[in-house]
């Protein structure tokens, strides 16, 4: 019986395979030493873990050890790592190396011939290594210098500019910013292959970026789909799309892709397309694209990829508004308008690769669980890891995407030009296909910079080439990158910058503003928050300490644990900033002593009740169509890098500060709210000497897409006795869907008198929603006696029960069972109200410890 040969006079075309590398080992540049091998087997690594692993330095985290380990970042690295290729591999016409990333300054040497030169952490590089790979072990070396020496040198080429935060020389490297040092992170200039690193080989055909963009149309009824990808043909392929819906329905698509082509496309329209949608909105629902590329020769099947996409329609609307100068800021996803509460995203460690995908989805979950619906990649760290976005589309999280620009004033020559635009197509083309990126924005503050130097930024000048100027990046602000934008992925919104918008940055009535009014600036009382509101608040925040336990973990020396030591002000990054947070506790907290245990407490009491204020102030504006004064808030921040004092709602270690849980009650789908507001009795007296006088207003903040019927029931307490002053009722009161309801105004109160409002369901009497309200500044009530308090805390399996006698601000509860996670934290609770704080990993039989402001 004869053979018939498929491909005659020629050998079976070998499919796409890939290679991930690891096995990394690491030496100092030209000392002579041993190559040390990571002690772990990942892919990805970096010289500051690698010592530590090592035991080369000590933890930099710990103590004042960064002050040790700074020589690190100014040495010069090398990796190295064997390759092996086997006989197939070595066969096959197409043989590639793929850099998904080095950080920064990278020679790679394949065999000791150099076949890459990289200088942007953020570029993407395709290697062809076809004639230089031989069969067997292969030597992958990547010598890494130093990015301070380098930066440097160009400042003194090409003159030196201005940054806020780091050495100034960080703006001409294209490196995350954020490991020069700032205002709450440590410098280590680390190096290496943070990102994966793969050899791929094939004969006939390679297809990567595959993108499938879903147009939803106005009406929601269809979408019209692309699936676009980047190609590498040397024959005529076919190319087979399979886009499953999420009920199992598939659509299978095809086209011919001829030889030397570089990009192709499928389309096609989807009738009915089940939409994805944002936390609380909606499900989170996702059609599978799996793409085969086939023989045109037997249909056997050379490669085979898979993606997903949430289909959604989105807008940033930014429309005249009612009653109101200005215009709107607010994000609309499926014809919906959204109602933003979130938060800034820092990376969440100093050593990247030292996280793993558990660590995002964790962070992600986080978000989630304190009912935030946006966090914003803030323009100072890096395009964040593929699990960060993943876990976003999951959840229902949207993403502010920042390009990687931060507090500085950065050049526009036409190498700098080049890169960035590279850098801006690899990382669209990467981040394009995450249905959660709702909005591109240029840079973080680099306008409030030119704005505070008076450089040469007049708004009205459209030229769109500024690069004569001293602030030249406004041409890759205003012209590049929006350009990048609406070539590869131009259903995303793009914003210049952050904040940006109106006559100037601070301009309330058109774009975002970053309000820091409180903390910098005039140190404004964070009680004046509902006049500091914009149309979008993108920045704002308050310092603390972490919690004990976890000061106890970076300060090994119990001498040092106290508010003042050298490793606590290390430990501190913020310029002036012991002397702002102590400025903010004493205005506001009653103190018993410098005790350290105090002082975390009031800090973090005090962030607590500015967040709680922020946030109230902000939602109570987002009052129904054409009335969406403030579209939203994201609060600075919600993670750290290191071990810190700092802004963030949790700490390095994963524990959540009080203001974590402030949030998590304001941010709440459904809420009742109080506002206390003071004015002055007219009179002859001397303005400060002014009798003031105190109401309060009570209203209903409904991010949902439906009205609820609800009962009211606000209470006065005597603060000291816990005696009932006074009680207003509402029953079956409309809370209009998605917008403030006011619901109660003008309630005279006096600062011997805290209020609280409890919301139910008028149907079922379900708990809906407590708030409550205190005179202001706390430092002024007359508390009573912890004696006199009747504080009782039941504690069950997974639950505690908490009564009081008499109002308490502020009760926190703990436990030494580090397993233990809360639901809420940091609670007040009035007389005659039972306050229930879900404890997942509690026993009955654990000490449960509690305190309370007073």
């Amino acid at each position: 019986m004869a053979v018939i040969e498929l491909y005659p006079q020629e050998k079976k075309p070998h499919p796409f395979t890939s290679q991930t590398l690891s096995g990394w080992q690491w030496r100092q540049l030209d000392k002579g030493d041993d190559w040390t091998p990571c002690t772990h087997k990942k892919p990805t690594t970096e010289i500051y873990t690698d010592l530590l692993d090592a035991g080369r330095i000590p933890d930099p985290f710990l103590d004042e050890n960064e002050k040790l380990v700074q020589w690190v970042g100014a040495a010069e690295w090398e990796y190295a790592c064997t390759l092996t290729a086997t006989a197939a591999e070595m066969a096959a016409v197409r043989q590639v190396l793929v850099f998904d990333g080095l950080d920064t300054f990278a020679t790679v040497y394949l065999n000791d011939t150099a076949i890459l030169e990289s200088d942007n952490m953020f570029h993407i590089h395709r290697v062809d290594v076809v004639g230089r790979l031989r069969e067997g072990d292969n030597t992958l070396r990547i010598v890494f210098k130093g990015a301070l020496v380098a930066g440097q040198n160009m400042e003194k080429t090409l003159g030196k500019l201005t940054c806020f935060n780091g050495d100034s020389s960080r703006v001409y490297i294209r490196k995350a910013q954020y490991h020069y040092g700032w205002d709450w992170g440590p410098t280590f200039l680390t190096c290496g292959p943070y990102r994966e690193i793969r050899l791929e080989t094939y004969d006939v055909v390679a297809v990567w970026d595959v993108f499938t963009d879903a147009v939803v149309l106005e009406g929601l009824q269809q979408a019209d789909l692309t699936v676009s990808f980047t190609v590498d043909a040397s024959k005529d392929v076919v190319v087979q799309a399979t886009i499953t819906s999420p009920d199992g329905k598939a659509v299978q698509l095809s086209t011919k892709v001829k030889a030397g082509s570089t990009e192709a496309s499928l389309s096609t329209k989807i009738d009915q397309p089940q939409l994805w949608y944002p936390l609380h909105h909606g499900p989170q629902v996702f059609y599978n694209v799996k793409v085969e590329v086939l023989s045109v020769d037997d249909t056997s099947v050379l490669q085979s990829t898979s993606t997903r996409v949430g289909m959604r329609r989105l807008r940033l609307v930014q429309e005249p508004l009612l009653d109101a100068p200005g215009t709107s800021f607010y994000f609309e996803v499926n014809n919906q308008a959204v109602y933003i509460n979130g938060s800034n995203w820092i990376p969440r460690h100093s050593f990247l690769t030292a996280l793993t995908e558990d660590d995002y989805r964790q962070s992600v979950d986080e978000c989630v669980a304190s009912h935030q619906n946006m966090l914003r990649v803030w323009g100072g760290g890096l395009y964040e890891h593929d699990s960060f976005y993943q876990a976003c589309d999951d959840k229902g999280v949207l993403v502010w995407q920042d390009f990687m620009f931060a507090c500085g004033v950065y050049p526009c020559h036409p190498a700098f030009v080049k890169s960035v635009t590279r850098e801006a197509c690899d990382q669209v083309r990467r981040l394009r296909r995450f249905c959660s990126v709702v909005l591109w924005a240029g840079n973080n503050e680099d306008y409030q910079v030119a704005e505070n130097l008076k450089l040469d930024w007049d708004p009205a000048d459209d030229s769109g080439d500024w690069t004569k100027t001293n602030f030249p990046a406004r041409t890759l602000y205003e012209r590049h990158l929006p350009a990048v934008i609406q070539d590869l992925c131009p259903q995303v919104p793009y914003h210049p910058g952050s904040p940006w918008g109106g006559v100037n940055t601070e301009d309330p009535t058109m774009g975002d503003i970053h309000q820091w009014s409180v903390w910098h600036g005039t140190l404004e009382p964070y009680q004046r928050w509902p006049e500091l509101t914009g149309r979008f608040v993108s920045e704002f925040g308050m310092m603390s300490l972490p919690p004990r336990r976890s000061v106890d973990k970076y300060v090994t020396d119990p001498a040092q644990r106290y508010p003042q030591s050298a490793v606590m002000d290390l430990h501190n990054k913020a310029e002036g900033g012991e002397r702002r947070l102590t400025s903010y506790i004493v205005e506001n907290v009653r103190l018993r002593s410098l005790d350290l245990n105090d002082w975390i407490y009031a800090s973090q009491l005090m962030q607590a009740e500015c967040l709680g204020a922020a946030i109230r102030a902000c939602r109570r504006q987002w009052k129904g169509r054409r009335r969406e004064y403030c579209g939203g808030q994201l609060v600075w921040q919600i993670n750290d890098c290191w071990p810190v004092a700092s802004w963030a709602l949790i700490d390095f270690y994963g524990e959540r500060k009080l203001a974590y849980y402030a949030v998590k009650r304001q941010s709440a789908p459904l809420i009742v709210d109080i506002g206390r507001t003071y004015t002055a009795v007219e009179s002859n007296t001397l303005e400060a000497l002014k009798e003031k006088r105190a109401h309060v207003d009570v209203w209903a903040a409904n991010s949902g897409l439906s009205q609820d019927v609800v009962d009211l029931t606000v209470t006065l307490f005597d603060i000291q006795t816990g005696g009932v002053v006074r009680t207003e009722s509402l029953t079956r009161t409309t809370v209009g869907a998605n917008k403030t309801t006011e619901l109660l105004h003008g309630l005279a109160v006096d600062d011997k008198t805290a209020v609280q409002a409890i919301m139910r369901d008028s149907s079922t009497g379900e708990l809906l929603s407590r708030a409550s309200d205190w005179p202001q500044p706390l430092k002024h009530i007359a508390m009573a006696s912890p004696e006199d308090s009747g504080v009782q805390v039941t504690v069950h399996d997974g639950r505690v029960d908490i009564t009081s006698k008499l109002p308490i601000k502020g009760l926190e509860v703990s436990t030494s069972n580090e397993s233990v996670i809360w639901s809420d934290n940091g609670v007040d609770i009035f007389p005659s109200d039972v306050y229930s704080i879900d404890a997942t990993g509690l026993s009955k039989t654990d000490t449960v410890d509690v305190r309370y402001y007073g």
